[in-house]
C-alpha cells in the first residue's frame, strides 16, 4: 500500500461546512467567474465596439463549455496519426485457414445430412 496516500476525514458539522466552502469556491472559481468574464468580455468587445449581438449567462455557459472542451481535446494529445506497414499473412497461414474452412464445411454438411435423414 502507498504510504504517501492520505485520507481526508470529515468530522462533524465544521468539517461539512469546510467541505461546502471548498466545493463552492471551486465551482465559483472554475465555472461562475469564467462565465461572468466571458459574458462581459463578449458584450464589451462584440456588443459595444463591433455593434454585434450581446449574450446572456446561458450563452456564456455554452461558450465556456465549448472553449473548455476545445482545450481539453487539444491538450490531451489523444488524436494521433500513425503510419504502419501492413503485415501480410504467410502463404502457409492462408493454406491452414482455407483447410480449416473446408473442414468446417464438411462438418456442417455431415450435420445437415444427419438432420435430413432424421426427417
Amino acid at each position: 500500500m502507498n504510504k504517501n496516500f492520505k485520507v481526508i476525514q470529515i468530522h462533524g458539522l465544521s468539517g461539512l461546512l469546510i467541505l461546502g466552502v471548498v466545493v463552492t469556491g471551486l465551482f465559483c472559481g472554475f465555472v461562475i467567474f469564467p462565465v461572468w468574464v466571458i459574458m462581459n468580455a463578449w458584450n464589451a468587445i462584440v456588443g459595444d465596439i463591433l455593434h454585434g449581438p450581446v449574450i446572456n449567462y446561458f450563452q456564456a455557459v455554452l461558450l465556456w463549455s465549448a472553449v473548455a472542451l476545445m482545450f481539453y481535446i487539444g491538450l490531451k494529445n489523444s488524436i494521433s496519426i500513425k503510419i504502419q506497414k501492413e503485415d501480410y499473412p504467410d502463404p502457409k497461414d492462408i493454406k491452414d485457414i482455407v483447410s480449416e474452412i473446408n473442414e468446417n464445411k464438411d462438418f456442417e454438411e455431415e450435420i445437415r445430412e444427419k438432420e435430413e435423414t432424421r426427417r
